[in-house]
C-alpha cells in the first residue's frame, strides 16, 4: 500500500514542478522582450560619464517610491512607506549624495509614500508638483522635453514610468517598472540641449546601492 501510495504524490510534485518552471520561464521571457536598463553601479564608464554629465547640470533622476505599506485592516503604515521602504529611501539617498555631489532641485508628488521616500532619502522636504501624481499621463512627458536647467530628481509612480515614451513612440524606459522588485528605482536620464526627447543612461536600485557601501 504504500509503493502504491506514492505515485500521485510524486505526480503532483512533478506538476507543481513543470508549473514553477513554466511561470520561471515565462517571467524571463517577459523581461527579456521588453528590454533591460543598464546597472549604474556595474559600469565604470557609464558611471563616470553620469557624474560628468551631473557636473554640467544636464541629469534628471526619476526615482519611484520605495516600497509602500498597502492598507491593511484599515490601517496604514507611517508615512506611507514599510519598514524596508524607509530603510531603502535612506540607503539610496546616501548612494546618490556618496556618488553624486553638488546641488539639485527635488521634487514629489502629493502623496505621503513619495513625499516620505524624498525626506527621508534628501534629509529635506521635495517641491510637490502635479505632473508628478499617479495619473500623469503627458504631464511629466511634457515636462521631461522642456529646456531646463540644472539637475533634477523627481520622485513618483510606477503608472508614470511606465507611459513614458521615446522619441519613436516605444517605452522610455526599457522595461516595466512596476514589479516589487522595482520599489526605490532610479532612473538617470541626459537632458537634451535646447529641450527635447531625454536619454536613459542608467538605473539603480536600493540593493545596488546597499551593496556599493559595502564594496
Amino acid at each position: 500500500m504504500a509503493e502504491r501510495g506514492r505515485f500521485p504524490v510524486l505526480y503532483w510534485a512533478s506538476i507543481i514542478l513543470l508549473l514553477l518552471m513554466l511561470a520561471f520561464t515565462g517571467w524571463w521571457w517577459y523581461r527579456s522582450t521588453i528590454g533591460s536598463c543598464d546597472n549604474l553601479l556595474d559600469d565604470p564608464v557609464t558611471r563616470a560619464y553620469v557624474q560628468h554629465q551631473w557636473q554640467e547640470g544636464r541629469i534628471m533622476v526619476l526615482l519611484r517610491n520605495a516600497e509602500q505599506c498597502l492598507e491593511e485592516n484599515g490601517r496604514t503604515c507611517g508615512e506611507g512607506l514599510t519598514d524596508k521602504g524607509q530603510a531603502d529611501a535612506k540607503i539610496l539617498g546616501e548612494g546618490m549624495r556618496g556618488l553624486l555631489s553638488g546641488d539639485f532641485r527635488l521634487y514629489s508628488s502629493r502623496l505621503d509614500r513619495a513625499r516620505a521616500t524624498a525626506r527621508l532619502a534628501f534629509g529635506r522636504e521635495p517641491e510637490v508638483v502635479s505632473w508628478l501624481r499617479e495619473d500623469c499621463k503627458e504631464d511629466l512627458q511634457q515636462q521631461l522635453q522642456q529646456p531646463r536647467q540644472g539637475n533634477e530628481v523627481m520622485v513618483t509612480h510606477s503608472s508614470c514610468l511606465g507611459v513614458l515614451k521615446g522619441a519613436r513612440g516605444e517605452p522610455l524606459i526599457p522595461f516595466k517598472p512596476a514589479g516589487r522588485e522595482d520599489y526605490g528605482l532610479a532612473v538617470f536620464l541626459e537632458r537634451r540641449e535646447g529641450g527635447g526627447q531625454p536619454k536613459v543612461l542608467a538605473c539603480a536600485w536600493p540593493e545596488d546601492w546597499a551593496e556599493a557601501r559595502h564594496d
